[in-house]
């Protein structure tokens, strides 16, 4: 059973310089009881893609295009009290900082209880209990409830903001970096926490991070994102076996594995694109090191490699050319001695 469906969402912020395209054209459908990754670089559109699930996108950012079933129902067309009936309810965002999301001269069980009693029916008493319920669950103290954010350390306050999140059991959880800013360990027992949780109260999640290692261990499935637009998304098992995007196999080579031990890793050069320019062809091929001028003049679609595995790319047959090549520093060395060329040609 699908809990979300997304469809050819488009999502734009309007500036003084002119419009910014976030989010072009993504779809994907979340099941219930399942996890989804969305990774990708800090600017790809990832975290403007989960606001505006919750509705949250700042001021100038609006849904231009596209939508959202949730439930059966289109979150998009909702307006902002039906909405507001929605959150922590139904779903519940934690977000990737824990001081920005707690306010400093409030006690954290007096935030929580707030948030419990204006999403639900329960008395003070009741809202009070469940708070202690799930501080325990989270793996803090009750007491902890009385204390104002400054007196608690960083990972106490990242387990509060989770425990906000699922005070009322909520379908969907989307969690942002929830643990950025956090040491390993820390990170290894909150995201353990998380999955735990969500198994106990059948939740589905979307899971936002630019580290995939992370997605490796907790999601089903997984979206890479990159420019605004959806460059591979399949079931996490499978693209971790077998990746097919430039960029997909640019990004595992910046992550250390325990399979294939190396001296150094290998990063992509360059930055993303400036989405405040009009975008032509495939959104990466700037920084691939397999473009042609079919990448550069013609937008890839996104199409089936596999089962449900799907890839925005003109040269899928050619992947195991571009795995073993991709491994190679001389393969990204090229990319970058290009664009170190194209910068001065512009100068």
């Amino acid at each position: 059973m699908n809990l979300l469906e997304v469809k050819n969402l488009n999502i734009e912020y309007v500036t003084q310089e002119g419009i910014l395209n976030a989010v072009e054209d993504v779809s994907f459908t979340l099941k219930q009881g399942e996890s989804l990754g969305l990774v990708g670089e800090s600017g790809c559109g990832k975290t403007t893609l989960a606001k505006s699930i919750m509705r949250l996108l700042p001021k100038n950012g609006r849904i231009s295009s596209g939508e959202m079933i949730f439930k059966g129902e289109d979150i998009v067309k909702k307006n902002n009290e039906e909405i507001r009936k929605l959150r922590l309810k139904e779903i519940a965002m934690v977000s990737q900082s824990a001081m920005n999301a707690l306010n400093p001269v409030y006690t954290v069980g007096e935030q929580l209880i707030e948030g419990i009693r204006a999403h639900s029916n329960m008395t003070k008493a009741e809202a009070t209990k469940r708070a202690e319920e799930v501080f325990e669950i989270i793996g803090l103290e009750a007491k902890r409830l009385k204390s104002y954010p400054h007196q608690m350390s960083g990972g106490m306050k990242q387990r509060a903001i989770i425990a906000m999140a699922l005070t009322l059991n909520p379908s969907l959880i989307i969690a942002d970096e929830p643990t950025t800013a956090l040491d390993v360990v820390v990170q290894d027992k909150i995201l353990n926490q998380i999955l735990q949780i969500q198994k106990q109260i059948n939740s589905s999640m979307v899971f936002i991070t630019h580290d995939i290692s992370v997605v490796s261990e907790i999601c089903d499935t997984i979206i890479v994102m990159y420019g605004g637009k959806i460059m591979e998304k399949s079931s996490t098992k499978t693209f971790f076996k077998a990746p097919y995007h430039p960029y997909s196999l640019g990004l595992q080579n910046a992550f250390p594995s325990i399979l294939e031990i190396s001296d150094e890793l290998i990063s992509i050069p360059g930055s993303p694109p400036n989405l405040m320019k009009e975008q032509k062809g495939c959104r990466f091929q700037a920084r691939c090191p397999f473009r042609t001028e079919l990448c550069q003049n013609e937008l890839p679609k996104l199409k089936e490699v596999d089962k449900e595995h799907f890839v925005a790319c003109h040269y899928t047959e050619d992947i195991n050319t571009f795995r073993r090549k991709a491994k190679k520093r001389e393969t990204w060395k090229h990319v970058q001695e290009r664009l170190i060329l194209e910068d001065r040609g512009d100068e």
